[in-house]
C-alpha cells in the first residue's frame, strides 16, 4: 500500500510532463533536481518529500494535491493552453504583457479574416 502512493505520484508527474512535451531532463531543470531522480520518481522507486512534491506542482503551475489526488485529472480540452502558459511563465512581467498583447492583437485578426 504504501509503494502505491509512490507509483501514484510518479505516474502523475510523467503525466504533467509529457501533457506539456517536456523531457525528464527539462523538468529536472525547472525543478532543480537531478535527471535521474526524476526518472526515479516517475517509476515510483524514489520517494519523493513534500517538498520536492511541491516544487515539482509549483513548476507545472498545480496544486501539490493534484499530484496525490487519485482522482483522475482533469482532462484539458485543448493541450496547448498549457503550453501558451508555459510560454508566459517563466518570463518577466513586461514580456508576459507584450507576447499576451502580441496574441491578443493575433486573436483579433484572425477573427476578421473568419468574418463573412
Amino acid at each position: 500500500m504504501d509503494q502505491d502512493i509512490y507509483r501514484h505520484v510518479g505516474r502523475r508527474v510523467r503525466e504533467e510532463r509529457t501533457r506539456r512535451d517536456w523531457t525528464q531532463e527539462q523538468l529536472a531543470e525547472r525543478a532543480e533536481t537531478h535527471l535521474s531522480f526524476v526518472g526515479q520518481i516517475e517509476r515510483g522507486v524514489k520517494k519523493p518529500s513534500l517538498r520536492t512534491i511541491k516544487r515539482l506542482a509549483d513548476v507545472f503551475g498545480i496544486r501539490a494535491g493534484d499530484l496525490l489526488d487519485e482522482a483522475e485529472p482533469a482532462a484539458t480540452p485543448y493541450p496547448w493552453v498549457s503550453k501558451v502558459a508555459d510560454l508566459l511563465r517563466d518570463r518577466p512581467p513586461e514580456q508576459q504583457e507584450f507576447l499576451y498583447t502580441t496574441l491578443r492583437h493575433l486573436a483579433r485578426q484572425t477573427k476578421k479574416i473568419d468574418a463573412p
